[in-house]
């Protein structure tokens, strides 16, 4: 944080210093977590335009509380990301093709590898859903606001989409 003046330091300090480091806070080197402010309801939209804008790809829908992401995989199908605004936390969630009229219909063997699955991941979790009325295998990440850049968000969608697609390919291949 660089300041003009300051009436506690001595003249000639330009950063303030965290104790026990001698890293001067945000010093034009190193980036730093993102003020929330950033992805309040009125700026959710922006950001995640610029977002998208700044890597190359298209937002199918997007209002103040929630962005659509689809992306065209390698294996030929199609891999749609939500984005939903939760006050201080971003929700990410890629559903499957993966849907069951109830929960008693879920093979709970595939619950049970998933469950495991999850023990690997830094980024992301799998989860049940429910969409339309159906419960639907989906890949998620929360985030804090605070900690989303615009690496960390591509980071995020490209992982569970990723994820999500290579789940479906695996499912394709047993039926």
């Amino acid at each position: 944080m660089k300041l003009s003046h300051c009436d506690i330091c001595p003249d000639g300090i330009e950063d303030w210093i965290i104790l026990a480091t001698s890293k001067p806070i945000n010093s034009g080197y190193e980036y730093m977590a993102i003020d929330k402010d950033i992805f309040s309801s009125s700026k959710f939209r922006s950001t995640i335009e610029a977002y998208c804008r700044a890597v190359g790809w298209k937002i199918i829908n997007i209002d103040n509380k929630c962005a659509i992401l689809r992306f065209d995989m390698k294996s030929g199908s199609t891999q749609t990301v939500f984005i939903v605004n939760y006050d201080s936390t971003l929700e990410f969630s890629c559903p499957t093709g993966l849907k069951f009229n109830s929960v008693d219909d879920i093979p709970h063997r595939l619950s049970t590898l998933l469950l495991i699955k999850n023990t690997e991941y830094k980024i992301g979790f799998w989860a049940i859903e429910k969409i339309s009325d159906k419960q639907v295998f989906s890949i998620v990440h929360n985030a804090e606001i605070t900690l989303i850049d615009v690496n960390y968000f591509c980071l995020v969608v490209f992982q569970l989409i990723q994820e999500c697609d290579k789940l479906e390919q695996i499912i394709e291949s047993l039926i």
